[in-house]
Formats: C-alpha cells, structure tokens, sequence
C-alpha cells in the first residue's frame, strides 16, 4: 500500500503522538504541546485539523489516539527517523547527538528510494569488513569544518555561475595548456556553454576561452561563486 506523504509539520504531530501514546499517561495536548515547542492552543488546532483528516481520534481533556491510517503514516515517519539515525551513527560514524539532529531534519523529505540505498550501503559496508575498515579511516578526515560555499568540479558548474579553482588533476599534457592558459588554483573561471550532446564544454578563464573533455573538467575542482558573473 502506497503511504500518503503529509506536511512536515502534520508528520512531526503524528511522530509525536504515537511515541507518547506508548506512555502511561498516554498522548495529551499539554505533553504534545511540550514536545513540539509550541502552545496549547496551536495543538489543539492542529489535532482537530487531523482529526478531520481521519488520522487521529480526539476530544478535548483527553488522551489523543491514532486511528489506522493515523498509526500507520506515524510508524513510517518513525520508521525513516530511525533509518536515518541508524546510518548516520552507523555507516558516518556521527555522534547520537549529531545524528539524531539530523534524521530530524531529513526524515521529511527522505523518499523510499533513498532509505533503501543508504540500508543497502550500510550492509555493504558491514559485510565487507575491510572496506569498512578503510571507510572508518577516511571518514575521519571529513570534521565538518568545511567554509561555506559549494564545492565540486568544473563538470558541475552551472553555466553562468564563476567559480574559483580549488585543484587541477590532470594528465601532464592537458596540465601543461591549463597551466600556459591560467587556468591554476585561485582563479575565477566560468562554464559559458555546453555542446549538444553534452562534450565537449567551452570554459572561460583570464579572457581566454578554452575547450575541454567533459571528463577532463571533472579532475578540476572549482568552489562557486554566485554573482560573480
């Protein structure tokens, strides 16, 4: 059965919900309310905009209860949650602190296909224990502290947008007209057009424009800068 994909705002309410419905007390406005950050009143509002919707069962001064449908759309957005904690703490090596800040933030927008790759990567990972071995190792050189900006290579830039290049890893023939063309580490260059069929690409750099091979542009790493034009 296909699951609906409700608002962020209306899937953190059922996430809620169900996770205090496992309680003794069981799920109530003044509990929800603290959960969410939010007050009374917004809560009210929103159960009875769910209630309308036939996802939750609701009267004023008593427990909130999920009806059928309500429990299933909250146990897959639970269900994501968890799935992305996992391989956040699992296959990233994040803290639980960091991770469960950002299944928070994901678990949204996080589409089937995308869960599922990310599990099969996570068992990839586990089952070829050398590879993960090398994976642990060199996941430790990303710390988070990357500047602002997007960063990739000159294949990626969108035409109109200069970047500033960050690397050039090129063969020692290409290198060497990149390097007679100015084309080095620190200076602006821009994508201006892309053929047809998508290769060869026409670059700009220090008033000079150059050709290239789609694949020779992808060794070159540029940072964007927007506005720049």
């Amino acid at each position: 059965m296909k699951i609906e994909r409700l608002s962020a705002k209306a899937e953190d309410y059922l996430e809620t919900i169900l996770r205090l419905s496992e309680t003794l007390r069981g799920a109530r406005t003044g509990d929800i309310a603290e959960a969410l950050n939010v007050q009374p009143p917004t809560v009210s509002a929103a159960l009875k905009s769910l209630t309308e919707q036939g996802l939750v069962d609701y009267t004023p001064y008593g427990a909130v209860g999920l009806t059928p449908k309500g429990r299933q759309l909250a146990e897959d957005v639970a269900g994501r949650h968890v799935a992305l904690r996992r391989f956040f703490t699992d296959t990233l090596g994040m803290s639980q602190e960091d991770a469960e800040h950002a299944a928070c933030g994901m678990e949204h927008d996080a589409t089937p296909l995308v869960l599922d790759r990310m599990a099969l990567l996570g068992d990839f990972l586990r089952t070829h224990p050398g590879m993960m071995e090398k994976w642990k190792a060199m996941r430790e050189t990303a710390r988070g502290e990357r500047a602002p900006g997007v960063e990739s290579s000159l294949k990626e830039l969108p035409p109109g947008v200069r970047g500033v290049v960050m690397s050039v890893d090129v063969a020692d023939s290409l290198r060497k007209r990149l390097v007679e063309m100015g084309v080095t580490p620190g200076v602006l260059i821009a994508v201006e057009r892309v053929a047809p069929l998508g290769d060869p690409i026409a670059v700009e750099v220090r008033g000079y424009r150059l050709s290239m091979r789609k694949a020779e542009a992808a060794r070159i790493r540029v940072k964007w800068r927007p506005g720049l034009i």
